[in-house]
């Protein structure tokens, strides 16, 4: 075990973490312990715990958070957050309560004997100016580099995580509510304290954070033994902040121009130099090798196709915490893929630059009717490359409900039949026109018992990823460039 600093001008024993060595043949049992487990933490622990669970991000938690802050401010009205930490988490867990609490959760005896080896047959020994200082046993806590702590570790903070919602039901926690569109709310208590209050032991290195006005804040500050402090980033990315402004970025430049220090380095391979260019000055309008550049990717480009990606998360997590937030927050449209359109001051949040983008994202979706309840007959891509409205034009001029859902037009009658409404009686020469409609959707049927879907068109497999959207979005050059003469690469091809 090795410790290493926190942070620069580290002093007392805290400011250390511990980082400990697996041997392989634990850590390859480790590892398939943990991979059996995460598969089920998402019933296990709450939507307020978004890391190391299968199926979220932890940037969910920022979003949530700046979203939840933005409306604080918003408001108009006076509020006070809480930072703080949680002194060693890892070292501190006690080892009988995590057991217990697996046991709660209904995990098997034999499980829990597994976890209860994996974690109670340690020995460390601490690395001191290089010599190895003998063995000791521990009797609490979770190794850093353990596979199995991460999870173990989720669990444990499950335990907080039902506390606070405990309290909140008792009345000891106020909690704060999101206030939407059309009055619709959003119960933020657990996830607010879960994310900006956690426990910690000493209140002497802890912060309040005001959001608004708030009289006689050092009195609070005094009472709680807390410093008071602005907003600060979270997840790496600043809360309440306005992103337009310049200064909001200093951060990321300054790290930024630490990276590209660097060039400054004068035995720096020209190999290197390239890996620096792609990984900190990726934002230069620059090709791929064979579109006649250097192999670094457009930066502006990959923001969109990065941002898109959250409006495909809203497409298909219905279920996530976040998403709640967002439609609760902003309402929902065209039948619940999306977000409505954030307009005016209302929103000035993160959400407001992601929902702009979301044509780009559209314009590439194909709808896969189940039930047809979120489905537009005429408006969606579902039937064919094109939509409804724009291959029979003089039909949808003359139907009498524009935006009808699929499943309106279908008729149960008779083993089911497609039975589109229009204005007025179909003249003759409009008859053909009809039976071109008819003759497209036959084959096609809703079925009341399975739901709606939707498919990426750029991707076999039906499913987006940032690396088809980034594809679709780059320019296309008509003459294609003798990459593999100009170039030569040393990677052996297997």
């Amino acid at each position: 075990m090795v410790l290493t600093p926190k942070k620069g001008g580290a002093e007392d024993l805290k400011d250390f973490r511990p980082i400990s060595l697996v041997g392989s043949l634990y850590k390859l049992l480790a590892k398939v312990l943990a991979n059996r487990l995460k598969k089920v933490m998402g019933k296990l622990v709450s939507k307020s715990q978004n890391a190391f669970v299968e199926g979220r991000q932890i940037l969910d938690a920022s979003l949530i958070a700046n979203e939840a802050i933005h409306s604080m401010q918003k408001s108009g009205g006076c509020d006070i957050l809480c930072k703080l930490d949680i002194e060693k988490a890892y070292d501190h867990v006690n080892w009988s309560f995590l057991l217990w609490l697996m046991e709660m959760m209904g995990f098997g005896a034999k499980w829990i004997s597994w976890i209860q080896w994996c974690i109670g047959t340690v020995s460390f020994s601490v690395l001191i100016n290089g010599t190895s200082s003998g063995f000791f046993q521990s009797f609490r806590g979770l190794r850093h580099g353990d596979p199995l702590s991460p999870y173990l570790f989720v669990i444990v903070m499950e335990a907080l995580s039902c506390l606070l919602k405990r309290a909140k039901e008792g009345g000891f926690l106020l909690g704060w509510q999101l206030s939407g569109r059309g009055g619709v709310l959003l119960e933020l208590a657990s996830y607010v304290v879960r994310s900006h209050v956690r426990v910690e032991g000493e209140l002497g290195q802890s912060e309040i954070i005001v959001v608004g006005r708030v009289e006689n804040v050092e009195e609070v500050a005094l009472e709680f033994g807390c410093k008071v402090s602005k907003l600060p980033s979270y997840l790496g990315l600043p809360l309440g902040a306005r992103f337009k402004e310049v200064a909001t970025w200093d951060g990321v430049e300054e790290r930024l121009r630490k990276r590209l220090s660097l060039w400054k380095r004068q035995y720096i391979y020209k190999g290197g130099r390239m890996t620096l260019i792609r990984s900190t000055l990726s934002s230069m309008p620059i090709y791929y090798k064979r579109k006649g550049g250097l192999g670094a990717r457009n930066l502006a480009l990959l923001n969109k196709a990065l941002l898109c990606k959250w409006s495909w998360r809203f497409v298909v997590e219905r279920e996530a915490l976040w998403r709640q937030v967002i439609s609760a927050k902003y309402g929902e449209e065209e039948g619940g893929w999306r977000s409505c359109v954030v307009r005016g001051s209302y929103g000035v949040g993160l959400w407001k630059a992601i929902r702009r983008g979301w044509d780009v994202l559209g314009d590439n979706l194909v709808y896969s009717v189940g039930n047809g309840r979120r489905v537009r007959f005429w408006k969606d891509k579902w039937c064919g490359d094109d939509l409804l409205c724009t291959s029979f034009p003089s039909l949808f001029a003359i139907s009498l409900d524009k935006e009808a859902w699929v499943a309106d037009v279908w008729s149960h009658s008779g083993g089911g039949v497609w039975a589109p409404r229009f204005s007025r009686w179909i003249n003759d020469w409009e008859v053909i026109e009809v039976e071109c409609l008819l003759l497209r959707l036959q084959g096609r049927r809703v079925y009341s018992d399975v739901e709606d879907e939707v498919n990426w068109t750029k991707a076999k497999d039906g499913r987006f990823s940032v690396k088809s959207l980034y594809k679709a979005l780059e320019p296309e050059r008509r003459e294609e460039f003798p990459a593999s003469v100009i170039w030569n690469s040393l990677v052996p091809r297997g």
